[in-house]
């Protein structure tokens, strides 16, 4: 059985150790040569060969010994009769290295010691290691002779306070989350009807019977399919795995179930797994989580799309109760009808109103004025018409006085005349040669003349 001893303690125990290697009245050397030689003879060598005597120049009490004889020595002291094989040191973690082989190096220390730690990569640490968490170590002290240094090779890590699993938990939660895995945005609907369920539980479970005979007494017709799981051990995880995509893989099921009843953390640490939770987001049909009891919440709970807290609550969220829409359906159709008979009773209503009224007793009335309204228009239109057609007169007499004023025959009835030549009119003595015949139009008609001379400039008579 190991013993728990801070890292002060166990400084203290080394130096007593090495303080009795050193007094050669706590610890014979011969003996402890031949201890260390039968014990650990790939380690150290007997003492009568690593304290040569009489030497030249050195001392008959004097011993020489080598760099690595003297670690050999102090880890055959260390390690003598598995003292410090089987310990548990409490501690916090600083200087975290994981080396890429995979194998993690810290210091562990407290307010007065500090010790260097390994931790194999075959080591099963369940939860991730950070600077400053406060820890117990499970393990062995060895020395690491390159460095001649005594370290403690770790082989089992306990959070100081809180459990592995819950640190192991918390991590994988925080990392899915920051994924997105747990968004409300991904979540699906369930359908409100249901044709087919597909059950991802163990078949000899009472959660399955519970299920089973919930969902038939609701709905009697329901498709219940029953896919067969491991829910908890070694090969769990790859079963509720295999288990999610057969089921998301069937074209008729419209949702999935899965759970189980309740039990410790470590029964219920498959639904903790980061391959189920994947596997659950990954499916295209809407997955209910119903595992364990009210008050068990996996991992698997935030990556569903609804998380019921036990199995039988499961089918009656998924299931609708018959007789509950059978008596929904009959309280619909009273309403319907009631407010049908509503609307006829104030349609009738409305209609004896209606038919009271002024127009429906002398719809002539409603004529009449409508007769009157129609004459009226039509003696504005006429009115409008005769002024439009007295002005249209009046522009129009104006327009034929200034066209008349303007008229070449109103010009020749003055006494003027317009000279042709070939058609073209006459306007200098240059258009016309003598001999040309010309045509001359006055007020009254046309003369036609022969050009006999012409002469520039006007002559007046008289």
């Amino acid at each position: 059985m190991g013993f728990l001893v801070s890292i002060r303690d166990g400084f203290r125990t080394f130096f007593h150790l090495h303080s009795v290697l050193q007094s050669k009245q706590s610890l014979d050397q011969e003996k402890l040569a031949l201890y260390t030689y039968e014990k650990y003879k790939w380690r150290c060598s007997p003492l009568s060969e690593i304290f040569p005597q009489n030497q030249p120049g050195i001392p008959q009490a004097m011993s020489i010994l080598s760099v690595t004889d003297l670690t050999r020595c102090i880890r055959a002291v260390i390690e003598a009769e598995d003292l410090f094989a089987d310990v548990w040191v409490r501690g916090e973690i600083s200087n975290l290295k994981e080396h890429t082989s995979g194998h993690i190096y810290f210091c562990l220390k407290d307010e007065n010691a500090l010790i260097r730690c390994v931790i194999w990569r075959n080591s099963e640490i369940r939860f991730d290691l950070a600077d400053g968490m406060s820890v117990i170590l499970h393990g062995r002290v060895t020395v690491y002779e390159k460095q001649g240094q005594y370290q403690l090779v770790v082989t089992e890590v306990t959070p100081d306070g809180v459990g592995a699993l819950f640190i192991a938990y918390e991590q994988l939660k925080a990392r899915l989350q920051a994924e997105g895995l747990f968004d409300k945005s991904r979540k699906k609907p369930l359908p409100a009807f249901p044709r087919r369920i597909a059950l991802v539980t163990s078949p000899t479970g009472a959660a399955v019977q519970d299920m089973v005979t919930i969902a038939v007494r609701r709905f009697p017709s329901i498709n219940i399919l029953l896919i067969p799981t491991l829910m908890q051990g070694e090969d769990s995880q790859a079963s509720v795995v295999d288990s999610l995509k057969l089921a998301d893989s069937i074209p008729d099921v419209d949702v999935i179930i899965i759970g189980r009843g309740g039990g410790s953390i470590e029964d219920l640490w498959t639904f903790n797994s980061e391959g189920v939770v994947r596997a659950i987001c990954a499916c295209q049909k809407p997955v209910v989580s119903a595992i364990g009891h009210e008050t068990d919440f996996t991992l698997a709970d935030f990556a569903a799309d609804l998380r019921a807290p036990t199995p039988s609550a499961a089918a009656e969220l998924v299931v609708p109760d018959r007789n509950e829409l059978m008596s929904k359906i009959s309280m619909l159709a009273d309403a319907m009808k009631s407010a049908a008979m509503a609307k006829v009773t104030h349609g009738k209503a409305r209609l004896g109103i209606l038919m009271k009224s002024r127009v429906f007793e002398h719809p002539e009335i409603l004529v009449q004025e409508r007769w009157q309204i129609v004459d009226t228009l039509t003696m504005r239109l006429a009115n409008s018409f005769d002024r439009q057609v007295s002005n249209c007169s009046a522009r129009l007499g104006e327009v034929t006085a200034k066209l008349h004023a303007l008229s070449p025959l109103q010009v020749l009835s003055r006494g003027y005349a317009i000279v042709k030549h070939d058609g073209q009119l006459v306007k200098r003595i240059s258009d016309v040669e003598v001999g040309d015949s010309t045509e001359t139009l006055i007020s009254d008609g046309r003369l036609v003349s022969e050009i006999k001379e012409i002469m520039e400039g006007w002559v007046e008579n008289g």
